[in-house]
């Protein structure tokens, strides 16, 4: 037990050194220091009591310390003027940011008329395979993806116009989505 006494305490200043810092290396923070107090301006003195005019004057027991007085801010010299401030001119009416410019491919009108012509294709073959469904029951899978053709439909007659590609490229995808349909139901 002897032995352990001195192996406890040496643990006990480690962690007590280790808790709060080593206090010979750490810098206190200094307070901050407060602005001295002015000093308390001197009273004015108090006028006495006029006391009736019988009486002679008393000389006052305390010395009377003028005042300085108070100067006047010098006038501005001859010549110098502040800066005036620039008038704001008036803004022209706002015009319109221009449009971006838009972003995709830059088609040949070669490359224009193959995707106008693949578009009309692939959406016919998909229109067709729709009307062939019209009239038969649907599981409710076959149903979803008669739906999902229709909207690629729309989706390419919307794009035929601005981007010819995207519209040949979701016609085609109606198609053979059309033709996969078709054949499950045979």
């Amino acid at each position: 037990m002897r032995t352990l006494r001195p192996a406890i305490f040496a643990l006990l200043a480690v962690m007590a050194l280790s808790s709060s810092g080593c206090r010979l290396f750490r810098q206190t923070p200094k307070a901050p220091s407060r602005p001295p107090v002015p000093a308390a301006a001197p009273a004015a003195p108090q006028p006495a009591p006029v006391e009736p005019a019988t009486a002679e004057p008393k000389p006052s027991p305390t010395a009377v310390v003028p005042v300085p007085p108070v100067p006047e801010p010098a006038p501005p010299a001859p010549g110098v003027h502040p800066p005036k401030p620039k008038p704001i001119p008036a803004q022209a009416p706002a015009q319109p940011p221009p449009t971006p410019p838009a972003l995709g491919q830059i088609l040949t009108p070669q490359q224009q008329a193959e995707f106008r012509r693949s578009y009309q294709q692939s959406a016919q073959a998909a229109r067709q395979a729709l009307s062939q469904l019209s009239g038969r029951a649907l599981t409710r899978d076959q149903a979803d993806t008669a739906n999902r053709i229709r909207s690629f439909l729309i989706q390419a007659d919307e794009a035929q116009s601005k981007d010819p590609s995207t519209a040949a490229q979701l016609a085609r995808r109606s198609e053979i989505l059309a033709r996969d349909l078709i054949n499950s139901i045979r």
